[in-house]
């Protein structure tokens, strides 16, 4: 730090015993580094290709389909396909090396190549039997919907004419009478099941039936669950409980195996006689994007059936990168005019203002839209487009900041000296202005990643297929289920979002003039 002025070494070791800034620092930078190498990171194309006593290196030469095939088709091949044709595998020195995660960010994997277990899961479990009757003003059953097993009897045709006991009846009673009534339950006396009467509110005319709830006493102990899975070759092992069930459910069961690898299928429901009531249900992972985490995929797909690490890995490099030349551009621009109006004043000032101010009154968004509307969307168009709007905030810190040292001794003394303009502005007064750029760097790079991701969360910032967190977070409003696209992408946000405003507050802390300041005897 020997080109340093000693007040800035000071600054500087100030934030070095900040050591949350100080981390957060390197942390920040280890991965916009690790970002920045993302291509060697992963890659759908390999390092070197061996084949047949020759080196090809893809990823700096042009290999043709037609070298592996002979075809005539002089295009980049695909190497996966490539690499499973018998050709390919003929000789045991051929070979291809990978990058360490062989996908790129534009790379769709093909659902045969995830690893996932190809087999049948067949679940019985206990379910609660519920039906419901309606009952007439003589109370007596009308009409019954899933209820015969409630009444001892073969069929709901079979329950209408049937009374219902007293005490059903003594809740019934004010109901046809259209007076008021609360919910109420009812356990049967033998206790297998409980009636559920619904409230009831005062009305002009009495009702001609009400409808009764009826429900199997179903206590936690009963969740009785089964499972076991069939699978995609071999023997299959069935359970000491397949031997109870009836043989038309047994058909049944065997019939959803075969279907559920095409279709989804209803679950098989049985009743054991006197017994209980089951349900079986018989399942298949097929796989459809987005699709979860799986081993060698550690972060899911997203719903192109893109690696989801991958995204994130190829996003952060474009959010940094955007975030940092924006924030350049935008300091770089926002310096210049602001300090032509702070060290002038007079009518530069005042025109510049009411320019900036009649500038600042553009809609932003609505000039987003149309420009990308008319010339497409782009990393350089986005980028330009927003820098033209992103500097007037530090226009007016810096304006502030030249309008104050323009007035300081030693800026007089140069003048004095007959120092140019442009020397005493750049090598005199921006030194002593930088306080404000430094610390609000962090911040403003901040607003650019999350502006960035905001835009490609609405669907206006960068082109379709461009790995974003935004794009990722807008494809979980969709998809709700798929739980790893919101996670990954946010997390991965709010982690550099935090690491910047650490150091944001590190530099705010260690630039504070407040700390300098003391009084002597």
């Amino acid at each position: 730090m020997a080109f340093l002025d000693p007040s800035t070494r000071e600054k500087f070791v100030r934030f070095r015993q900040q050591k949350r800034a100080w981390v957060s620092l390197w942390l920040l930078t280890l991965i916009f580094v690790i970002s920045l190498f993302s291509n060697l990171i992963a890659n759908d194309t390999p390092w070197r290709v061996r084949f047949e006593g020759r080196n090809f290196f893809p990823r700096w030469q042009h290999v043709p389909q037609d070298l592996f095939l002979n075809d005539g088709v002089m295009t980049r091949p695909n190497f996966r396909e490539i690499q499973r044709t018998e050709r390919f595998q003929a000789d045991a020195r051929n070979r291809m090396f990978w990058a360490p995660i062989p996908y790129g960010p534009r790379s769709t994997v093909n659902p045969a190549d995830i690893p996932v277990d190809r087999e049948v899961t067949v679940v019985r479990r206990r379910v609660q039997r519920v039906g419901s009757v309606n009952i007439g003003e003589d109370f007596t059953i009308l009409q019954g919907m899933n209820a015969a097993w409630f009444f001892g009897v073969s069929s709901d045709a079979e329950l209408p004419g049937l009374p219902v006991p007293d005490a059903v009846r003594d809740l019934l009673v004010p109901r046809f009478d259209a007076q008021e009534a609360p919910a109420r339950t009812l356990s049967d006396p033998d206790g297998r099941f409980e009636w559920s009467v619904p409230a009831f509110s005062p009305r002009a005319r009495p009702p001609r039936r009400v409808r009764v709830t009826l429900r199997e006493a179903f206590p936690a102990t009963a969740a009785v669950r089964d499972q076991f899975t069939i699978p995609e070759e071999g023997e299959v092992r069935w359970p000491g409980w397949w031997d109870d069930v009836p043989d038309a459910v047994q058909a049944g069961v065997l019939d959803a195996i075969e279907e559920v690898k095409s279709v989804p299928v209803r679950p098989v429901r049985y009743d054991e006689p006197g017994g209980y009531a089951w349900e079986i249900q018989v399942t298949f992972e097929s796989i459809h994007f987005p699709f979860r985490p799986v081993r060698g995929h550690p972060m899911g797909f997203d719903e192109s059936g893109r690696d989801v690490l991958v995204q994130v890995l190829y996003a952060a490099r474009i959010s940094l990168s955007f975030g940092f030349l924006l924030v350049i551009s935008s300091v770089v621009l926002g310096t210049v005019l602001g300090a032509l109006q702070g060290y002038f004043g007079g009518w530069i000032d005042l025109i510049g203002q009411r320019l900036i101010e009649i500038y600042q009154s553009i809609p932003f968004l609505y000039v987003m839209i149309f420009i990308g509307s008319v010339f497409g969307r782009s990393f350089l168009l986005l980028l330009l487009v927003y820098a033209v709007f992103n500097w007037i905030s530090i226009s007016y810190y810096m304006r502030a900041e030249f309008l104050r040292l323009r007035r300081q001794p030693f800026t007089e003394a140069a003048k004095a000296l007959g120092l140019p303009t442009a020397r005493i502005m750049w090598f005199h007064l921006l030194p002593n202005a930088l306080v404000p750029i430094i610390t609000f760097f962090p911040f403003m790079l901040v607003g650019a990643i999350g502006s960035l991701n905001a835009l490609d969360f609405l669907g206006f910032g960068l082109p379709a297929g461009t790995p974003s967190w935004g794009a990722l977070l807008r494809q979980a409003q969709t998809a709700r289920h798929a739980w790893w696209l919101i996670t990954y992408s946010s997390l991965a946000l709010f982690i550099v979002i935090l690491l910047t405003v650490f150091i944001g507050e590190g530099l705010r802390a260690a630039f504070d003039p407040k700390r300098e300041a003391h009084w002597e005897a």
